[in-house]
């Protein structure tokens, strides 16, 4: 059984002998005799819950989900409460979202949000951790479809799921992720892939109003940069002139080790429009993107309307099409994967599964080749 022992001062503390037989001090601090002798009823039904290992009733269990956190911790404190038994999903998720906040990036932050919104939503927010099951999570995979998201779309937000309740796992807060089983890798959209062909990427280079916006074109094409956010880390001085290749940096991958950025080929398509650029820029200049970065221009949309200039039709992805595109033609050239994607600065894997495209072309070849090996076969049995 428990007490409510009133102090001098006006506090209030209930005392208690725990599971363990030790003698217990709950302190409530100066709250109302009613609010206390609610708490008392709380702590022996806890109590009872601890002893005799029963399932806890429902009004308590929902007691502990609407309490104030600081009474939570001191039911923590005094072994009334698993601290796993007391962990809501508002809690644990915001808590570590903002220490994720010091090492990720404020779109993936954002990415974060958007399916902390969704777990929410269906979850509620006082839904304790232990309470979700793998069948709720197929449950709210299934109402993610149904309010319309795209499949890729629901993937994504299952596999930020799956991040935080394997944080959650490590903490031994819960024991197994119950999003592990779900889907979370994207499916690659084919409908979303296009070749710039050399004779595509002229006409569009020849619509550019200045030679800085060739350059920009020239790095994505020809380099293979991701844009905009590598074309603006790129320095002058990164531009090794004499060994014919420059350094770029890379704020997408920056903060993992050894891939703060990488060595590029200066392309022989690609240095015309690095001189060219040169020539123009001030002396002391220090980016090599230093008219048309930032807010002072929309890339996206000027480069809309430079495409539409040279006559084309506008490709499904702006820039990540001519980035791909050139990923797939340093492969057909003869360079191996491994040079080709170190120059590009992503895996084997990523290239393999957006970016690298199969051709028409590529179809006509190897079928030109079999015909090529028939004959020749056909030859030596004659």
């Amino acid at each position: 059984m428990a007490s409510v022992c009133k102090q001098s001062n006006g506090r209030k503390s209930i005392q208690f002998v725990g599971h363990d037989e030790k003698r217990k001090t709950l302190r409530l601090g100066k709250v109302p005799m009613k609010t206390a002798e609610g708490v008392k009823m709380r702590v022996e039904h806890l109590l009872s819950h601890r002893i005799t290992k029963h399932a806890l009733d429902r009004s308590t269990a929902q007691w502990l989900t609407e309490i104030e956190p600081a009474l939570l911790k001191r039911l923590i404190s005094v072994g009334l409460v698993d601290e796993r038994e007391s962990c809501r999903l508002e809690d644990y998720c915001e808590s570590y979202y903002e220490m994720r906040k010091t090492d990720t990036k404020p779109n993936t932050q954002k990415k974060y949000r958007n399916a902390l919104n969704y777990l929410y939503g269906f979850f509620g927010r006082d839904k304790m951790l232990k309470d979700i099951t793998p069948g709720d999570c197929d449950e709210w995979r299934l109402w993610l479809t149904r309010k319309g998201l795209a499949e890729n779309t629901v993937r994504k937000h299952c596999a930020v799921a799956k991040v935080f309740f394997y944080n959650a796992v490590r903490k031994k807060l819960i024991e197994e992720n119950p999003f592990q089983d779900l889907k979370a890798t994207s499916i690659p959209n084919k409908s979303r892939e296009y070749f710039i062909t050399a004779e595509e990427a002229e006409k569009v280079l020849n619509a550019c109003p200045d030679a800085e916006w060739r350059l920009i074109v020239a790095l994505a094409r020809y380099g293979g940069l991701r844009t905009p956010s590598e074309h603006y880390a790129l320095r002058w001085e990164d531009v090794n002139w004499i060994d014919e290749r420059f350094y770029v940096s890379s704020p997408k991958t920056e903060r993992y080790e050894g891939k703060e950025g990488r060595m590029v080929p200066l392309f022989p398509q690609l240095r015309p429009y690095f001189e060219d650029s040169r020539e123009l820029a001030e002396d002391d200049a220090e980016f090599v993107i230093a008219k048309h970065r930032f807010g002072s221009c929309n890339l996206r949309t000027t480069m809309q309307k430079i495409v539409k200039r040279a006559g084309l039709n506008i490709w499904p992805r702006l820039f990540q099409n001519l980035r791909s595109t050139r990923e797939t033609e340093l492969l057909q050239e003869g360079f191996q994967l491994q040079t080709v994607v170190a120059w590009l600065g992503n895996s084997p894997t990523v290239a393999l599964k957006s970016y690298l495209q199969v051709r028409e072309d590529d179809y006509k070849k190897a079928t030109q080749k079999a015909t090529q090996y028939t004959a020749v076969t056909a030859e030596i049995g004659g």
